[in-house]
């Protein structure tokens, strides 16, 4: 990865709002399935921990908030909607979302729930990867 891309990532890490999904994770009220586990990116290698905030909209959709973090110590926060549909017994999510042009840009995401596991892969112009989530246990 390029100096500007880590500027970038560093700059993306800087400006997004990472206090309002430490609120929602720790509200025991919340109605958001909690995931835990790791992304990895399968072009460069770099991995870091991810947590997921899964919530079921009125509509069908699934607002995802991830918190994930890069080069150990930087954290990034942002919100998918993923669209849901049973197959095979697993819940077939897909989505996209535009992460500014410092996160890399537009993303698409595709990926399967079951009760145990949440795995999706991810893809932009210049990363691709995968999320490996398992539910959060306090």
């Amino acid at each position: 990865m390029g100096l500007g891309r880590n500027i970038s990532h560093l700059l993306a890490a800087l400006v997004n709002n990472r206090a309002d999904f430490h609120r929602r994770w720790n509200d025991s009220a919340t109605t958001a399935e909690r995931w835990q586990g790791e992304w990895v990116s399968e072009a460069n290698g770099h991995r870091g921990a991810l947590r997921c905030l899964l919530t079921k909209t009125e509509s069908g959709v699934f607002q995802a908030s991830f918190h994930a973090v890069y080069a150990k110590f930087l954290t990034v926060c942002y919100t998918v909607p993923l669209r849901g549909q049973m197959s095979d017994g697993k819940l077939q999510l897909e989505g996209e979302a535009d992460l500014g042009k410092l996160a890399g840009g537009v993303y698409h995401y595709h990926g399967t729930l079951v009760e145990s596991a949440f795995n999706c892969t991810y893809q932009c112009a210049y990363d691709h990867g995968i999320f490996q989530l398992t539910p959060w246990r306090r």
